[in-house]
């Protein structure tokens, strides 16, 4: 997953201005005048009215409004809650209509730092990709989507039970038919890419283009996580905020429970590991070229939050501004992975549908068992450890793209990492209360689905591939 050079600027000028040009907290504020809140946040809230530049729109942003305008406390980034240049009570006033939930428009940075207006209410919704359609899901506000693309609309019985029949295919997320979507009647299309926005808007008038940031999870730097952000951004647009807070609390206290136990691994206890795609010559021997990954894709940054080293990182494009790198398989040989993790994906954004078959309708490993077989069986990969000690395991793309952000892929990858580090983690636990819980759907990860192979075995039980594990 790319990230552009422009979200690059943004987020160093935000935290610029935090820092510097907004009361930073280290900084004391002018004789006579109030600081923001000397208690960091964990993130700041990137709409206009958090005036105390924390993590919620709050009571506690009306207090601090007053205090600028008597002029006790210094205008913050976000206090102009209006957008009309001017801090006074009109800003208090709008402040109130978003905690009640009654105000008619939202302003904001959208995933990529751009100002965006979002007019409301929203209640007919286009929704991108797994991850967008999941978080509907999260916020109950699924009633609401009319219409999804290629990807989800091929799961549409599974995350709509309720009214998948009724549901409009809005095609190619990258190619879009504008005149499909235009006769939709869409209130916001919440689009994946973060390449096309402006394409889209301008094809699209009258249709809030929403990017929430969900491309962008960055698990390694939750202060600097866009999809943290748009988790709560959405929870103001659709006015469901204890939800969406409840569930960024959720994702971060996992993220934290791995965290503080892999940071006390020395960099030796760390394994090399290759995180790869289902593409080039791990699909087709005939082939050289292997894709690896960089710094800014969730593979790598949950392969590091679990514990482990991507032997990506000693590539010159490990920091670059591409999300993954292509090397020869030699490189691959030569650099000799304990591990080896291959994402795949099934249903694509064209509507390619591709083997193996994994997922939520798959009750059958024998797919992801074929391809296992396989890539395990080549001669040229022979002598490579994670062949040699069988630590090659296909990865669902659900662990990468779901509403989860890449924390689902860092549950699993930390078990088969560091077993005795995690002994007490069950990642099916977290990913059945992911479905139970989040996305409140009637499905038994005991009986159902097919996310990994080979499977593990925790406790005796079969995690990842329940049925035909073997």
């Amino acid at each position: 997953m790319k990230r552009s050079l422009v979200a690059i600027v943004v987020t160093v000028v935000v935290i610029a201005a935090v820092v510097i040009g907004y009361l930073s907290y280290s900084t004391p504020p002018p004789e006579g005048k109030e600081a923001v809140s000397a208690k960091k946040p964990r993130f700041v809230l990137e709409i206009y009215g958090n005036a105390n530049m924390d993590e919620l729109i709050d009571e506690k942003d009306i207090e601090y409004l007053q205090k600028i305008i008597e002029g006790k406390a210094e205008a913050t980034k976000f206090a102009d809650a209006n957008g009309d240049g001017t801090i006074d009570e009109k800003d208090v006033e709008h402040v109130q209509a978003i905690i009640s939930g009654n105000a008619p428009f939202i302003l904001m940075l959208d995933g990529n730092g751009d100002f965006l207006n979002v007019t409301l209410p929203i209640n007919r919704v286009g929704v991108e990709y797994l991850s967008n359609v999941e978080l509907m899901r999260i916020l109950e506000v699924e009633d609401r989507v009319v219409a999804v693309d290629f990807a989800p609309y091929q799961l549409r019985s599974f995350y709509f039970p309720e009214k998948a029949d009724e549901l409009a295919n809005l095609g190619n997320m990258y190619k879009p038919d504008y005149e499909h979507v235009l006769s939709l009647n869409l209130d916001a299309l919440f689009t994946f890419s973060p390449y096309d926005i402006a394409e889209k808007r301008k094809n699209l008038p009258g249709v809030n283009v929403i990017f929430l940031g969900l491309y962008w999870p960055d698990v390694i730097n939750v202060n600097a996580s866009r999809f943290i952000q748009g988790v709560m951004k959405a929870g103001y647009i659709f006015n469901k905020v204890e939800r969406a807070k409840a569930y960024v609390d959720w994702l971060l206290s996992i993220i934290d429970d791995i965290s503080s136990r892999t940071k006390t691994l020395s960099d030796d206890e760390k394994p090399n590991v290759l995180m790869t795609a289902l593409i080039g010559y791990f699909r087709d021997p005939s082939t050289t070229q292997v894709r690896t990954y960089t710094v800014k894709d969730p593979l790598s940054q949950m392969c590091i939050l679990a514990g482990g080293k991507p032997i990506a990182q000693e590539l010159p494009e490990w920091l670059g501004p591409r999300y993954y790198a292509t090397v020869d398989i030699e490189w691959v040989l030569e650099k000799d992975p304990e591990y080896i993790f291959i994402h795949t994906v099934r249903y694509t954004y064209s509507g390619v549908v591709l083997d193996p078959a994994y997922g939520y309708e798959v009750d059958n490993a024998s797919s992801m068992k074929a391809f296992w077989d396989d890539i395990t069986s080549r001669p040229l990969l022979a002598d490579v450890n994670a062949i040699k000690n069988k630590k090659v395991y296909i990865i669902a793309g659900d662990f990468r793209n779901n509403a989860m952000g890449s924390v689902l892929g860092a549950v699993y990858l930390a078990k088969i990492l560091h077993p005795d580090l995690f002994k007490d983690l069950n990642p099916e636990d977290i990913h059945q209360e992911y479905i139970t819980h989040w996305l409140r759907l009637n499905y038994d990860l005991n009986k159902h689905g097919v996310f990994l192979y080979p499977p593990l075995i925790v406790d005796g039980e079969v995690i990842g591939a329940p049925q035909q594990a073997g």
